[in-house]
């Protein structure tokens, strides 16, 4: 198994549960002033224009409500996502909320680094990309002790030099 690979297949139940509660509660209070003062204000005060319904602004605005309420949860969502991968919170924070289009989100998610994992050693937390821990000096991939490659537990032979691991 590849340790840098290791786990990293995640449910939308693992990825929505790193968005800390004082994200849902801010979510939430945002989307209960939206659709119980916002709309009904915006409905009486805008003047329908000849032939439009009236109704479709009660469609519409809920709609519109509910995208600034899941938008405001991937703001959150980033900001937790950005520390538990070691990258700056701040920086990617402030770029997805001031990047129209959601193109900062996307270039989150295209740039972005796996996830850090601990030293099983010393529990640093540690980039996917080390070989050694920077703490403790543990070797974190284990290497063939014939020809140096990188092999994988379980296997009984190395498979770049055929020498027997032990």
């Amino acid at each position: 198994m590849n340790w840098g690979a290791a786990d990293t297949k995640t449910t939308l139940k693992k990825e929505l549960a790193i968005i800390p509660a004082v994200g849902w509660v801010v979510a939430g209070l945002v989307l209960v002033v939206l659709l119980t003062v916002v709309t009904p204000l915006l409905v009486r005060t805008v003047p329908p224009k000849s032939g439009e319904p009236v109704w479709l602004l009660w469609i519409v605005l809920p709609f519109a409500s509910l995208i600034c309420t899941i938008w405001l949860l991937m703001v959150f969502y980033v900001n937790a996502d950005a520390a538990r991968r070691q990258m700056n919170r701040l920086l990617w924070t402030l770029l997805v909320i001031f990047i129209p289009n959601a193109i900062g989100f996307i270039v989150y998610f295209l740039l972005r680094q796996p996830i850090a994992r601990p030293c099983p050693k010393c529990t640093t937390l540690l980039k996917a990309e080390f070989v050694f821990c920077p703490s403790c000096g543990q070797e974190l991939v284990p290497k063939c002790p014939s020809c140096r490659h990188a092999v994988e537990a379980g296997w009984l032979a190395c498979a770049f030099c055929g020498a027997k691991l032990g």
